[in-house]
């Protein structure tokens, strides 16, 4: 009778402990909600540079792009660090925003100081930007009229270099947070740039190169390039790093 009773009893705990982890799941499911939600454009690099969110903002290569079979997700794209990039949707791409988040899978490294991701220079001071800060390889980027509060924030994370890692700046009105995901490691960090942030309009972007320079260019991979026109959270971020967008490219 008692070795009943208490096996009814573990067979409660074991109940009520898979309806928590059940309610924890619908939970985290609902919060996260629709993470194409603001999708700006999508690039998946998979032996072109078409945007395949539907908006229709298409990338032109520049010579000395390649197109890499075994990407981080499918195929990737290849820049030489020389010159090679990638011209996005020029004149059309234009977002006003103040909630900005761009994410990309990258793996390689910095030709020149300042090398960028993506930027977009072609709306005078408001400019955006999303690299290697040239003292310490930290990832920052530009906003608020190219002010050197974003672009020279100190205590940044380190970029990965010449692995597979995700990498993001979330922007929204109070602060910025800057994403490196680890593949290897499996491993997310985070820093959080605590300023005001303006309403920006931005033109003319570019894949693999800062146009504020000549020679700032990135060289090694890029693939899968998101951008939304709302702030992602941690959530969202760790989501895109293990499971992906889920667009059909």
């Amino acid at each position: 009778m008692r070795k009943s009773c208490l096996a009814r009893h573990q067979l409660a705990q074991l109940s009520l402990l898979v309806l928590v982890m059940c309610f924890l799941i619908v939970i985290n499911i609902q919060a996260t909600g629709d993470i194409t939600e603001g999708l700006i454009g999508y690039w998946p690099l998979d032996g072109n540079a078409k945007d395949m969110s539907g908006n229709g903002y298409h990338g032109e290569l520049t010579k000395g792009v390649k197109w890499e079979a075994k990407g981080k997700v499918k195929g990737a794209a290849s820049f030489d660090g020389g010159g090679s990039h990638i011209k996005v949707a020029q004149k059309d791409l234009a977002p006003q925003v103040l909630n900005f988040t761009v994410v990309t899978w990258i793996n390689g490294y910095k030709a020149q100081p300042w090398a960028a991701f993506v930027s977009a220079r072609g709306n005078g001071g408001q400019a955006y930007w999303m690299g290697y800060h040239a003292g310490d390889d930290t990832l920052t980027y530009v906003y608020n009229n190219n002010a050197g509060a974003t672009w020279d924030w100190g205590g940044s994370i380190k970029i990965p270099k010449d692995t597979w890692g995700l990498v993001a700046v979330a922007i929204e009105k109070s602060k910025a947070t800057a994403y490196a995901y680890t593949a290897a490691t499996k491993k997310l960090e985070l820093a959080e740039n605590k300023i005001k942030h303006l309403e920006q309009s931005f033109l003319n972007f570019v894949f693999g190169k800062d146009d504020y320079c000549d020679a700032c260019f990135y060289k090694g991979f890029l693939d899968e390039i998101m951008m939304f026109e709302r702030t992602l959270n941690k959530a969202e971020i760790m989501q895109l790093a293990t499971i992906g967008l889920n667009i059909e490219s």
